[in-house]
């Protein structure tokens, strides 16, 4: 393995930032009164202006050498060709083989993939047939009208994400539900104004053995036989499930043709484009879905072929690196101006966060550097109204992804003042321009005593991205994910860590199974963990009410 943080190239980076450090952004563009649109990218449906950060254009060549000194070229090959990218676990990560427009030649454990992709989007195909046109039948001989998806992680982030995004392309009046948490209220509201006779479940879980997904999958099990009897066609006709483990499936009840795969060469917060978005292909239909893939297929090719100059997922994890591991900050604040992705900052949480929180290095050696930020945000224009404030004149400096559309998925009514939509972007462009620049001018309004207009003025400096999307489709939302999940990919490269396995995510999963039979029994008799969870599991019997 290369020692990347004792190379040449990152002392050269590190010497950079010395002579950069007490430049203002301020200064930056008076230096370059075109810098604009020398550090903007355009792509596709994507624009992407990186003037805001704290570089320049020596900076971002720097940078670039750095990648080639890393091989990032024959990295990008090693995932997209099908090579064993995922030492820990021995598996390559082949997310991008879900969304290719070619005819992959890949072959996995003898077996073509390209057959099994093509197979099992038929059979999704045929279900999203079936429900939107009324010919999925219940036990009781009435068709289904409300879907459930039971999952966690990547089998509820992403297929609920992009139909909360995508709303205004659902094509049917199929009522589509999540239930993620085991929380028992979380299942009971979502049942409580449903008919077990018209509703159909699907156990999204790769391994069929995630204890909250299998849980809420009991209690559906139970709700629907409870309202429905116990015979087997209630399961067969009102339960689905996708899966990689398809014995597991089929001993909750399931027949062969209920159950969907995936496969071990995708991972959960990758699995967006395969059948763990079913729920999504049921709500926003077939030919939707593949817009959502040709996006994201678009990003796939330009990341594998664009020079690393102008290739944008390149330069976003090159400008986080840059922030991370040399300016210092520790985290990155998401703010979409567009209310339909609400739910985007918590998906890149887990994408962002658990593909590249590491601290070991794939050799097993300890990382020696800082790795993923912390991943945080909001929707604008209500964020402006409750963090920004912190983002301003806070102590730490949080670096900030704007995500702004150009247009309304509607068009609005035709008004001779600003509508609504350019009054979204203006703010959108207002705070990092604010951000950047700052004011020293002691605010808008005359302060009568000198001695509070500091509590006005803002620093700036504060670096931001812009990314700049004509509408929010599910093309450009195939696009904007695809940018983030090789921006991931790529910091990963960089950093020298497994950005597809999380064994600090299994290990509190197998705590937990060991703590369960404590709290179930009324008398604890296993051997204890440590006094806190001791006195905590005590005080658990106290108060619980059976």
């Amino acid at each position: 393995m290369i020692d990347l943080p004792n190379s040449i190239e990152w002392e050269l980076l590190a010497e950079h930032h010395r002579s950069l450090s007490s430049t203002h952004l301020q200064e930056l563009f008076n230096n370059d009164p075109q810098r604009g649109n020398t550090l903007s990218v355009e792509f596709g449906e994507l624009y992407l202006d990186l003037s805001k950060q704290i570089i320049t254009e020596e900076t971002l060549d720097l940078l670039v050498n750095f990648a080639e000194r890393a091989e990032l070229t024959t990295h990008i090959e090693k995932m997209f060709t099908g090579e064993i990218v995922n030492p820990s676990e021995g598996r390559p990560a082949l997310h991008t083989a879900l969304r290719s427009s070619n005819n992959s030649p890949i072959e996995v454990n003898g077996i073509k993939i390209s057959e099994l992709i093509d197979s099992a989007f038929d059979d999704c195909t045929e279900i999203v047939r079936r429900l939107h046109s009324s010919e999925w039948f219940g036990a009781t001989g009435k068709a289904v009208t409300t879907v459930v998806n039971l999952g966690i992680g990547g089998a509820d982030l992403g297929p609920s994400m992009a139909l909360n995004a995508l709303r205004p392309y659902m094509q049917t009046s199929i009522d589509c539900r999540f239930v993620s948490n085991v929380d028992p209220v979380s299942l009971q509201e979502q049942l409580s104004d449903i008919t077990p006779a018209t509703t159909l479940f699907i156990i999204n879980s790769k391994s069929f053995s995630t204890q909250e997904t299998l849980s809420n999958a009991d209690a559906a099990r139970d709700w629907l036989q409870k309202k429905l009897g116990t015979g087997k066609e209630v399961i067969e006709k009102h339960i689905l499930a996708v899966t990689g483990n398809k014995q597991g499936a089929k001993e909750f009840g399931l027949p062969n043709e209920n159950i969907l795969p995936i496969w071990d060469w995708v991972g959960g917060r990758y699995s967006i484009c395969s059948p763990a978005s079913l729920i999504l292909q049921i709500g926003i239909g077939v030919e939707n879905f593949r817009m959502m893939l040709d996006g994201f297929s678009q990003i796939d090719n330009h990341f594998r072929t664009a020079n690393f100059r102008n290739n944008i997922p390149v330069l976003m994890a090159l400008v986080g690196m840059w922030n991370r591991n040399f300016l210092g900050f520790n985290s990155l604040a998401v703010i979409p101006y567009a209310n339909a992705l609400s739910q985007f900052p918590g998906y890149l949480q887990q994408l962002e966060m658990e593909s590249n929180g590491k601290s070991v290095h794939l050799d097993g050696t300890g990382v020696e550097h800082e790795t993923s930020p912390i991943v945080w945000g909001g929707v604008g224009t209500d964020s402006q109204h409750s963090f920004f404030q912190f983002l301003h004149q806070g102590t730490t400096i949080t670096p900030v992804d704007f995500i702004a559309f150009c247009n309304p998925v509607k068009p609005l009514p035709k008004s001779n003042e600003a509508d609504r939509q350019d009054q979204l972007l203006a703010n959108c462009l207002a705070q990092g321009q604010a951000l950047a620049m700052g004011s020293n001018k002691g605010g808008i309004d005359e302060i009568s005593n000198e001695s509070f207009s500091n509590i006005r003025n803002t620093d700036g400096n504060r670096p931001s991205t812009t990314i700049l999307a004509n509408t929010l489709s599910p093309y450009s939302l195939g696009q904007l994910i695809g940018l983030y999940e090789h921006k991931v990919f790529v910091q990963g490269v960089l950093w020298q860590i497994n950005s597809f396995d999380q064994w600090g995510v299994e290990y509190g999963k197998t705590l937990a199974k060991s703590i369960i039979p404590n709290l179930v029994q009324s008398t604890p008799s296993l051997p204890t963990v440590n006094s806190s969870t001791d006195s905590l599991i005590a005080q658990y019997h106290r108060w619980r009410k059976r």
